[in-house]
């Protein structure tokens, strides 16, 4: 049987809730998997305000809430992403429910390494192509990327400057999905832009048997 590959979709920080509201419905409906609410200027009772908003949209299950594990215990969504500056591993494990996941973004072999070794359920690489929200930071492409996912069994998530046409080439390193910020948050209709990453992680496996 056939894994589905994820599509994470990243909010930017930058909208109002309801322009993601809106946006969230519609890459639902495209295929999006799971959304992070990493909306780090704001407060836990506004991230709590968001989660409950965004439920009436997509499912619960497919929420995670970003750096914030109080709110992702408190609201019972999909889990909380770990960033460098969060709770560890096992810290946030004795705060969420033990249905909840905990992920963690990486971004070397060291820090996978670290995040696997300390229970991580899914690790979050990047940035894998050049992006516009890491604008001064070269790239790190898919050779360390490759290494990662031979290593543990651990689901690896690639992030940075992924497009539909490149998707592929994330798959092909052992990704088990992709995330992304602006091609979708920012694409005048977010459905469409969500079908055509949906489309190319469904595509990428259809090939692969």
């Amino acid at each position: 049987m056939r894994t589905r590959k994820q599509l994470h979709v990243i909010t930017s920080g930058k909208q109002s809730l309801e322009s993601v509201m809106r946006m969230a419905e519609a890459a639902y409906a495209g295929g999006m998997d799971f959304l992070h609410i990493r909306e780090k200027q704001r407060t836990a009772k506004e991230c709590m305000d968001w989660v409950r908003a965004l439920a009436n949209v997509v499912p619960l299950s497919a929420l995670v809430v970003n750096d914030r594990v109080d709110v992702s215990a408190a609201s019972g969504c999909a889990g909380a992403h770990l960033a460098y500056h969060s709770l560890s591993v096992g810290d946030a494990r004795r705060v969420l429910q033990p249905e909840q996941k905990v992920g963690r973004s990486v971004h070397s072999y060291e820090e996978a390494e670290q995040a696997a070794e300390a229970g991580a359920d899914y690790l979050l690489y990047g940035h894998i192509y050049p992006s516009a929200s890491k604008p001064n930071l070269a790239p790190r492409g898919t050779f360390e990327l490759a290494k990662i996912t031979a290593a543990w069994t651990i689901p690896v998530i690639g992030l940075g400057g992924i497009t539909p046409e490149r998707t592929g080439e994330v798959l092909a390193a052992g990704c088990a999905g992709v995330a992304v910020l602006s091609g979708i948050t920012n694409a005048t209709d977010a459905k469409l832009a969500a079908l055509a990453y949906r489309e190319a992680l469904d595509r990428w496996e259809g090939n692969a048997r």
